[in-house]
Order: C-alpha cells, then structure tokens, then sequence
C-alpha cells in the first residue's frame, strides 16, 4: 500500500515558520506570482463570469495542491471548494503547535478577481467541515 505524500504538508510548515515575521508581508508577494502564473494561461479580456471561473478552475486544478477543485459564480459570490487540499493539511499542522497559518489560495483568488475579472471583491467567512482539507472559499464580487 502506498503511503499518502507527507512532503508537501510538511514543507509548508517549514515554509510558514522560517518565514516568521515576515509571513504577512509575503502572502501578497506569493498571490502576485501565482497571478502572474494564472495570466501567462489564459487570454484576455475574459469574456463572463462563467469564463473567469472555467479559467481559474483549471489553473488551481494544474497547481496540484488538492484533489479536487471547483469554482463557481453564482448571485456574485465566487465560490472555490476544495477537497484533499495539501495546503490545509500543513496549517493544521501549524495550528496544532499554536503557529500562524497561511491559505495562498485566498490572497491569489482576489488578486485574480480584481486584475481578470477586473472587479472589487470581499472574502467571506470560509466554510469548513471537520475534515482537514475540504473547505470552501467565498468571495462576495462588488463592482
């Protein structure tokens, strides 16, 4: 039987502990990457909503941090469900030594809403069930 990948969660621990004080000054720089990333895939403009979500479905499905990804835009609420995520599992294991955590998914989802979608946007509370690593992230979409 094969063992499930430990790596990644737990080098994004490390990750998160070595960058120390200066993690919150990262999460921006991290999401401005991941949008370059996102903006070297696709074309613009997007045409719709549905079109922006297609093409951010794909470009987190092609980062390979969980096992399944979904975005959706329904009444202006961007939703990005995510299950098996790698990501979680290495801030949970942040939150059981009482250290800060970091979501780069978050930052990268309103930087994408903002410089694609071209449109201002709030995160929501996520929604999380008691498995580590299936959540849900919503963003309320403002003009």
């Amino acid at each position: 039987m094969m063992k499930k990948n430990e790596f990644f969660p737990k080098y994004h621990k490390a990750v998160v502990i070595a960058l120390g004080d200066n993690l919150e000054k990262t999460k921006p720089r991290v999401a401005s990457v991941l949008l370059q990333e996102l903006l070297a895939k696709i074309s613009l403009p997007v045409k719709n909503n549905n079109e922006f979500a297609r093409a951010f479905e794909e470009f987190l499905e092609d980062l390979g941090f969980a096992e399944k990804v979904s975005v959706n835009i329904n009444n202006e609420i961007l939703d990005i469900k995510v299950e098996g995520c790698s990501i979680c599992e290495g801030n949970e294991l942040l939150r059981n030594e009482g250290k800060n955590t970091f979501c780069p998914i978050i930052p990268t989802g309103l930087r994408a809403i903002s410089k694609v979608l071209k449109k201002k946007a709030t995160l929501l509370d996520p929604e999380k069930d008691d498995r580590v690593g299936y959540c849900k992230l919503l963003y309320s979409l403002l003009e």
